[in-house]
């Protein structure tokens, strides 16, 4: 009897070994105590957004990433921090700079009265003039106009930056928009 039951213990133990870690991962995975690595430093859209518009206006060469931003009517220290992104991360990207572009919308009622300031800060990045309705669109984006939105180059606005207003931290989402990308370029089979 002690060697049917030594037995039947080496087989519980045996069996204990292959499920116990099975049941552990599981309960860790119900109850949410492990939460996943993330990797992108922005925040990804809940669906991705293929505006029309976006192939329409043109502006940048087929097969390139786009870095989005629409200029408001005052443009405040976030806004200014946004455009400095905008103009130092192609740059920043090396290689792959001929694969990404830099696109500022501007309304067309508000085109005529860019100041001579802002119109200094624009140096080096494209200005694309858009009609009322493509506002109105990207106001419903999930942070509206209030971020630099990624668009991979089949015209998906996937990634959004919301915009800050910190020296420093205008500085880090600058550093956070160029690991993305870089690592999009990297990995990114299309553009």
């Amino acid at each position: 009897m002690s060697k049917q039951g030594s037995k039947r213990s080496a087989l519980l133990l045996l069996l204990g070994i292959f499920v116990l870690p099975l049941l552990l991962a599981k309960l860790v995975l119900d109850l949410n105590w492990y939460q996943g690595g993330i990797t992108n430093r922005g925040k990804l859209l809940d669906s991705p957004l293929t505006p029309q518009w976006l192939t329409e206006l043109g502006g940048s060469k087929e097969g390139q990433w786009r870095l989005i931003y629409l200029l408001p009517e005052q443009c405040d220290s976030a806004c200014q921090g946004a455009l400095f992104n905008l103009r130092q991360v192609p740059v920043a990207v090396g290689a792959g700079k001929d694969r990404v572009d830099s696109t500022v919308l501007v309304a067309e009622s508000a085109q005529a009265t860019l100041s001579t300031e802002i119109q200094s800060h624009l140096t080096g990045i494209k200005l694309l003039s858009i009609p009322p309705h493509v506002v109105a669109q990207i106001n419903t984006f999930e942070f509206g106009t209030k971020a630099i939105y990624i668009a991979d180059p089949l015209g998906n606005v996937m990634m959004a930056y919301p915009l800050v207003s910190d020296k420093t931290a205008i500085l880090a989402q600058g550093k956070d928009v160029l690991r993305d990308l870089k690592r999009l370029l990297k990995v990114s089979k299309i553009g």
